[in-house]
C-alpha cells in the first residue's frame, strides 16, 4: 500500500488531460442534399438525465458508438502502479478519483463522477438504420479516467480513442488505436503526432477510411479556446507528420471543431460557433479541392431541423452519404440524432388534411390558412376556409410548414415532411392547427394514415403501436415508482389524450409469478394508479382514466424462463370513446 501511495504524487504530476465536450458554445446543400426526417435514437440510446455525444459508426456500419458523460454506473477502473485500486480501499480509491478529477477541472468537484469529466464509451447495434439494444465494454476501453471513441482507422475494426494510457497506470494526452474483437478491446496503444499541441479539453479528429490522413482540431495555441482544424498525413504506421493549418476560409477567430471526413475524403464536415449560425454552434461542410487535402471549398452550413438555435456538432455522415448522426442539446441535455440526407422523389400523391380548431369549443373554424417552405421565413401559400377544413397536396419532396388564424388568434406552426411519410409508407397525414383559447389543445400531429380515417380507434391505438407507450413504461424493481426514461412517452401520451378530448384511457398492470399472490396483484394496481397519477398531473381529467391491476392472472406467456417473465411485467394502455 505504502508502494502505491508513493508513486501517486507522480502520476498525478506526469497527467495532462483531454475531454471531450457535450457543448461547443461555452462562452444550403449541393445537389440532391437536403436535411430532414431528424430522428432523435431512443432510450436506452439517449437518456433525460446524462449527455450522449460523439456518435461513431463502426467500419461496416452495424454498430453505432457512443459517449455518455455524468453516469455514475461507469466503469470504475482505477490503475496505479500496475494495482486496480477499485479492488482495494473504498476510502482510499474515493480520494483519488476526487484527486483526479480536481485535477481535471482545475476546481474541486463534489461529486465527480457525476460530472461531464466522466466519459465512458457505450455502443448501440443497428438494424434497419435504427438502434437495438445497448452495450458497455469493460476495461481497457473504459475506466473511471476519461475515455470515449472519435474516430473510425482503417477498413477493419481499429478505431482511435482519445488520450495516451499506460498499462501500470497514469494517462497523457493524445490519441491512441484500439482494436475491436467480438464481445472486447485491445489496450489503448498510441498514434505520434509531430509537433502535436497537447493544451486544451476539447480536442478531437477525424481519420481517413484507410488511415492516411488526420483531421485534428486543436487549440491555435497553449492555453487558448480558439479551435482551428489542421491536417496531418501519415508517415508510417500509426505516425504523422507536423499538423498543417486549414485556410481561413475553414478557420475563424470562432471555434472549428468536431471534424469528420466522409468515406470518400471529398466532403470535411465540423462544427462552429462562428456568427451568423442558427444559434450556437452549427455543423457546416467543404468539398476538397484538390489532392493536398490543404485545399477546399466554401463552408457550407446545413440547414433546419440539423442545425438548431441550440449546440449541434459532432456530425457523422454514413459511407453512402444517407445519413447523417450528429449531437444536440435542443432538448435540454445533449442526445444522439439522426437526419436523412438523400431526399426521394415522390412515386405518387401525398396528402395533407388540416383541421383548424377553435380553442374554446374544440370545434372546427373557418380560418385563413397560410403555408411555405419549412425553412424559409415567407409563407406564400394562403387559402380561407369556410368550415375549417383545408388539404394540401405535395408536389415536391419538400418540407412545408403550415399555420391558421383567425381575427388575431394565430395557431403554432406545423411542419409536415414528406420524406417522413415516404419512409412509413403512407400517403395522408391529417393535423390540427389549434388557435389560442381557454381549452388545453396542442396542435401537432393526429393521425397518419393511407386513406381517409374510417376506425377512429384504429386510428388512435395506432398511435400507442407506432410511439411503443406499452414497451416504454419502466418501473423500479417491485415497486410502484416510474423511472425517468419512461417519462417521455408518458408525455406524449398526455398530450395525445389533450388533443383527442373524446378519447378515455384503461391502465392495465401486470406482474409474472414471483411472490406473493396478493402483493403481485397489489403491485399491479399501484403501478397502474401511479400512471394515472401522472396523466392527473399533467392535466388529464381522471373521470377518463380507468385502472385495472391483475397482478399474474393475465400472463401472456409461461413464466419458465427470465425473458417470458419480462414479456408478463408489464403495462397496458387501451383506448376507448365516449363517442
Amino acid at each position: 500500500m505504502n508502494i502505491i501511495n508513493k508513486n501517486i504524487i507522480f502520476w498525478l504530476k506526469a497527467i495532462q488531460w483531454i475531454v471531450i465536450w457535450s457543448t461547443i458554445g461555452l462562452v444550403c446543400s449541393s445537389s440532391g442534399y437536403g436535411q430532414h426526417s431528424i430522428y432523435k435514437l431512443e432510450f436506452p440510446v439517449n437518456t433525460p438525465q446524462y449527455d450522449e455525444i460523439s456518435p461513431v459508426l463502426s467500419n461496416d456500419g452495424r454498430l453505432l458508438f457512443f459517449t455518455r458523460t455524468g453516469d455514475p454506473d461507469c466503469n470504475k477502473t482505477l490503475m496505479i502502479n500496475g494495482v486496480n485500486l477499485a479492488d482495494g480501499s473504498a476510502e482510499e480509491y474515493n480520494q483519488m478519483v476526487l484527486k483526479i478529477y480536481t485535477q481535471i477541472a482545475g476546481r474541486i468537484l463534489p461529486n465527480p463522477l457525476l460530472t461531464s469529466y466522466n466519459q465512458d464509451v457505450w455502443f448501440t447495434w443497428m438494424k434497419e438504420n435504427r438502434p437495438e439494444g445497448i452495450a458497455h465494454p469493460g476495461y481497457p476501453m473504459n475506466s473511471i479516467l476519461p475515455n470515449s471513441i472519435c474516430s473510425g482507422y482503417d477498413t477493419g475494426s481499429r478505431y482511435i480513442v482519445i488520450n495516451q494510457f499506460e498499462k501500470s497506470g497514469g494517462m497523457s494526452p493524445g490519441f491512441s488505436v484500439v482494436e475491436m474483437y467480438e464481445d472486447s478491446f485491445s489496450f489503448p496503444t498510441p498514434i505520434v503526432i509531430d509537433k502535436f499541441r497537447r493544451s486544451g479539453t476539447e480536442i478531437n479528429l477525424t481519420a481517413g477510411k484507410e488511415g492516411e490522413v488526420l483531421i485534428i482540431a486543436m487549440p491555435v495555441e497553449v492555453r487558448s479556446r480558439n479551435m482551428d482544424l489542421y491536417v496531418s498525413l501519415r508517415k508510417s504506421k500509426d505516425v504523422y507528420g507536423e499538423p498543417i493549418r486549414l485556410g481561413d476560409n475553414i478557420n475563424t477567430i470562432y471555434r472549428e471543431s468536431t471534424p469528420k471526413l466522409s468515406a470518400d475524403l471529398s466532403r470535411l464536415y465540423f462544427s462552429s460557433d462562428r456568427p451568423g449560425g442558427f444559434g450556437g454552434a452549427d455543423i457546416y461542410y467543404v468539398e476538397r479541392l484538390d489532392s493536398t487535402f490543404l485545399h477546399w471549398s466554401a463552408p457550407v452550413r446545413l440547414i433546419p431541423p440539423v442545425n438548431s438555435p441550440a449546440d449541434d456538432s459532432y456530425p457523422y455522415p454514413s459511407d453512402d452519404g444517407n445519413y447523417i448522426y450528429f449531437t444536440s442539446n435542443r432538448d435540454g441535455s445533449s442526445d444522439i440524432f439522426q437526419a436523412q440526407m438523400i431526399r426521394q422523389p415522390l412515386l405518387q400523391e401525398l396528402k395533407v388534411t388540416i383541421h383548424i380548431i377553435d380553442g374554446n369549443t374544440g370545434k372546427k373554424a373557418p380560418s385563413e390558412v397560410k403555408w411555405g417552405d419549412a425553412y424559409q421565413p415567407d409563407r406564400p401559400g394562403f387559402f380561407i376556409t369556410k368550415n375549417g377544413i383545408f388539404q394540401y397536396i405535395f408536389k415536391e419532396n419538400k418540407p412545408v410548414v403550415f399555420s391558421a388564424s383567425n381575427r388575431g388568434l394565430e395557431s403554432p406552426e406545423v411542419i409536415v415532411d414528406p420524406q417522413d411519410m415516404v419512409n412509413q409508407k403512407i400517403t395522408e397525414v391529417i393535423i390540427e392547427l389549434v388557435l389560442p383559447g381557454k381549452l388545453e389543445l396542442t396542435s401537432g400531429s393526429v393521425a397518419k394514415v393511407e386513406s381517409p380515417v374510417i376506425n377512429a380507434l384504429a386510428t388512435h391505438e395506432k398511435f400507442l403501436k407506432d410511439n411503443q407507450i406499452e414497451d416504454k413504461i419502466y418501473f423500479e424493481r417491485s415497486t410502484d415508482k416510474i423511472l425517468l426514461e419512461s417519462l417521455p412517452v408518458l408525455k406524449k401520451l398526455a398530450d395525445y389524450l389533450h388533443q383527442h378530448k373524446q378519447l378515455n384511457v384503461t391502465v392495465s398492470g401486470h406482474t409474472d409469478n414471483v411472490g406473493n399472490e396478493d402483493a403481485l396483484m397489489r403491485l399491479s394496481m399501484e403501478r397502474a394508479e401511479a400512471i394515472k397519477s401522472f396523466l392527473v398531473k399533467r392535466g388529464i381529467n381522471e373521470e377518463r382514466i380507468t385502472t385495472h391491476g391483475y397482478g399474474a392472472t393475465r400472463a401472456v406467456a409461461p413464466n419458465d424462463t427470465e425473458a417470458n417473465k419480462q414479456k408478463n411485467r408489464r403495462v397496458e394502455i387501451k383506448f376507448d370513446s365516449d363517442n
